[in-house]
């Protein structure tokens, strides 16, 4: 018999933070060069050592238990059947495997993340696991939602800090970065049932495998109303090119939207606004200064009608110089630019301006910045164009304070945001102040133009659910000032079980406090991976 390393070690690197019983509180433990495998019982057969009895193995990146482990010491290889891994994120069953080079390899897989049972799992063939980053590569698998397939990929790549949506290629819920993440099924009802599938990502096979990441838009819009909406889109992305297109059958027609870009020459088009435009456009990066020459044939319809299409060919160049600067909390950026075209008509196009930030992150966190851009001559497309603006903003955050305000010196128009939390263990009450002066908008027969607000919100924001088959609840409610009532108000109730977080929403807008709000009432449905 070699020589082995035989202790019972309580060393915290080889704590599992998956798993309440770690392989070195197990009676007999052995330190190999794979990690540290233990169990109940242990027989030695010549140069083969046998876990039995609660036989593991633990490393800082996965959680093995099997029925037997076997550990040759001449080839240092740990072999097993039936096996079970835990990860941080992931937990995997496998027929047989084996690892050496600090690698698992193993076959008849299924994979989860769910808390306990499989409803989101993954089938596949064969596993690849790096013990020491965690990274997982599967071949020739599936996925399956309640033992229906969905897709399939000939070779997925699971990184360790990732959750499997992201992977998967699903996006993350806007506004909320730590959010869980959304699956591509919209069912709500706004203005008429919305239901389908939004950017759907399609696995990728054969030749563009680990390539391409294509997703498919099939989406029924405003069901029921007076103007239903069916859209079908296609998009494509790999390496320097980018490919998408979606179309809409309305009552009042088609319309159509796309780009396809490959490296610095574009395509795009957008039919309901009037534009298109074939070209290239390629920065070039010197020091702090960066050149981006551009040239097009260009379609556009400026005021947004026909009657002002201008069509013809622009080419010039943008120039941007950026400075930056920290000490300590105090951090300052200056970013100037300047924009020179030239069009097939005796007519040139000059826009300059910029943006200067200051920012403190200390005690508490503070931030101005002033946007500044003049048009000389105006633009005849929106892609050279740098519409004339001229903004002061801020935001302050100390504790669960929170203020956010923008002055535009072009329209004299002010509008400011205040929002002060109470958090406790069970979550946070919050309270927001949004408010605009000198709003420009339709006019009320009090003569106050119709978008000043005075609108204050309260909720309640409970802390995510982390438990299994617990549920919470998300109201809010808006009152205004101006015209004294609610303007709005939703109620929200989230259900985990242990693969999903069910949601389930009501949102009304009774006063629409911008022009891009309708009064109207929200019934959102939604299914987040856990």
């Amino acid at each position: 018999m070699l020589p082995l390393w035989l202790s019972v070690l309580s060393s915290p690197a080889w704590a599992s933070p998956t798993h309440p019983t770690p392989c070195a509180e197990q009676p007999y433990t052995l330190e190999t060069p794979e990690g540290l495998a233990g169990g109940g019982n242990l027989e030695f057969d010549g140069d083969l050592a046998v876990f039995a009895d609660g036989a593991c193995l633990q490393t800082q990146g996965l959680y093995l238990r099997a029925p037997e482990l076997r550990y040759d010491q001449k080839s240092g290889q740990l072999s097993a059947q039936q096996i079970e891994v835990e990860t941080p994120r992931y937990r995997f069953w496998a027929e047989a495997g084996q690892v050496k080079g600090q690698v698992l390899q193993a076959s008849g897989i299924r994979a989860t993340t769910c808390k306990c049972g499989d409803d989101l799992r993954l089938l596949s063939q064969t596993l690849r696991l790096d013990t020491q980053t965690g990274e997982i590569v599967l071949e020739e698998s599936q996925l399956e939602v309640y033992q229906l397939g969905l897709a399939r990929f000939s070779e997925l790549r699971l990184e360790p800090n990732q959750p499997l949506g992201e992977n998967l290629g699903l996006t993350q819920a806007a506004g909320d970065g730590g959010a869980p993440l959304v699956l591509p099924f919209r069912f709500d009802f706004d203005q008429g049932l919305n239901l389908g599938l939004s950017e759907f990502p399609l696995p990728a096979s054969g030749a563009f495998s680990g390539k391409f990441s294509t997703r498919i838009t099939l989406l029924g819009l405003r069901l029921g109303s007076p103007d239903p909406v069916l859209r079908v889109g296609l998009a494509a992305q790999g390496k320097n090119r980018q490919a998408s297109l979606q179309l809409d059958s309305k009552p009042s027609g088609f319309a159509s939207r796309g780009e396809v870009a490959d490296g610095p020459i574009f395509f795009t088009h957008d039919s309901e606004k009037g534009r298109y435009a074939f070209g290239f456009k390629q920065s070039f990066a010197l020091d702090r200064f960066t050149l981006i020459p551009f040239g097009w044939m260009a379609q556009d319809w400026p005021d947004g009608t026909p009657a002002s299409q201008v069509q013809g060919l622009a080419a010039g160049a943008e120039l941007r110089y950026l400075f930056e600067v920290q000490e300590g909390p105090f951090r300052f950026r200056l970013e100037p630019f300047g924009v020179l075209g030239f069009y097939n008509q005796p007519q040139q196009y000059l826009a300059y301006g910029g943006y200067a930030e200051g920012r403190y992150e200390g005690a508490f966190a503070l931030r101005l910045g002033y946007a500044w851009a003049i048009e000389s001559t105006p633009g005849r497309f929106w892609l050279e164009r740098r519409e004339a603006t001229q903004k002061l903003s801020g935001n302050l955050r100390y504790q669960n304070i929170q203020l956010e305000a923008t002055h535009d010196f072009l329209l004299s128009q002010t509008q400011a945001s205040l929002r002060l939390g109470y958090t406790q263990s069970y979550g946070e009450l919050w309270a927001r102040l949004n408010t605009c002066w000198n709003c420009v908008g339709k006019t009320l027969s009090n003569g106050r133009d119709n978008w000043e607000r005075r609108e204050l919100v309260v909720g309640f924001t409970p802390v995510p659910l982390s438990c299994t088959y617990d549920l919470n609840l998300t109201p809010f409610l808006g009152y205004d000032f101006l015209r004294q009532g609610v303007s709005r108000w939703g109620l929200e109730l989230r259900y985990a079980d242990c693969c999903f977080i069910w949601r389930l929403g009501y949102q009304e807008i009774r006063i629409a406090q911008d022009p891009g709000e309708i009064p109207s009432g929200k019934l959102v449905f939604g299914l987040e991976i856990r």
